[in-house]
């Protein structure tokens, strides 16, 4: 059974999108746009965290690794541009769209896990995430006058490793792909799994009803939700693939 809740954060449309193909799920977090969003033909980010997931439909296997299957998503979105695109290949990487990436694939004994960027995946009592990316959300905490100079620096440096202060995080030309953290986990024990969101990991600061193995649709975790939903501005967004347990 798979359930999904999204609502959209203050400040812009909602970048943030779900899915699921077969026995694959996964949440893709948009990153806020801060050199335009019209790079692409308008609602860049949007736009693109769309069109990959849809392509992660398309690439969805049991053989691929998820980096490998994510990175072909990609490509072919970035494919899809440079023919559409008059100059795509003229265009500073930094201020194309990118994005955070959790995506979990099933199988009978055993969850294999994905994730690139601030996105988390909660299942039996853990919390599994890219812990490279608590650098990069530690270096835009900084107390500056200028924080949205502070970001546009920090945006340049992604997928940079040639930078000591470079990050991997996704992008249409899918080179941080194969630098996400990944692992898998036996199924046994396992009653739901949460994929979700940097805005909603916010919210669901500590991970109660998650503990407590809630449906997302349940008036227990809707009421959770509008109780913290003040605690960011952001998108906020969550996938819960049940694999065993009753509806609570």
């Amino acid at each position: 059974m798979i359930k999904a809740y999204t609502q959209e954060g203050t400040n812009h449309v909602n970048q943030d999108v779900f899915g699921w193909q077969g026995n694959m799920v996964w949440v893709i977090d948009g990153a806020t746009p801060l050199f335009g969003d019209d790079f692409l033909g308008g609602n860049d980010v949007q736009k693109t965290v769309r069109k990959i997931s849809d392509a992660l439909k398309r690439y969805a296997n049991d053989e691929d690794s998820l980096a490998d299957i994510l990175f072909h998503a990609c490509k072919s979105v970035e494919k899809e541009y440079r023919k559409a695109i008059s100059g795509y290949d003229l265009i500073e990487k930094y201020k194309l769209p990118s994005f955070a990436v959790v995506i979990v694939r099933t199988n009978k004994k055993t969850v294999e896990w994905y994730g690139l960027g601030d996105c988390e995946i909660y299942m039996h009592d853990t919390v599994y995430r890219d812990e490279s990316f608590d650098r990069i959300n530690k270096r835009n905490q900084k107390k500056v006058k200028n924080k949205l100079a502070l970001h546009r620096e920090t945006r340049m440096l992604l997928n940079n490793e040639n930078h000591p202060e470079g990050y991997w995080i996704g992008s249409l030309d899918g080179v941080g792909c194969m630098h996400g953290k990944c692992g898998s986990v036996t199924s046994k024990d396992i009653k739901s799994i949460y994929l979700y969101s940097d805005g909603m990991s916010t919210v669901l600061q500590d991970k109660v009803v998650m503990k407590n193995d809630y449906d997302i649709d349940s008036s227990v975790f809707e009421e959770y939700i509008q109780k913290y939903r003040s605690l960011t501005t952001d998108d906020i967004t969550i996938l819960q693939l049940r694999l065993k347990g009753g509806i609570r």
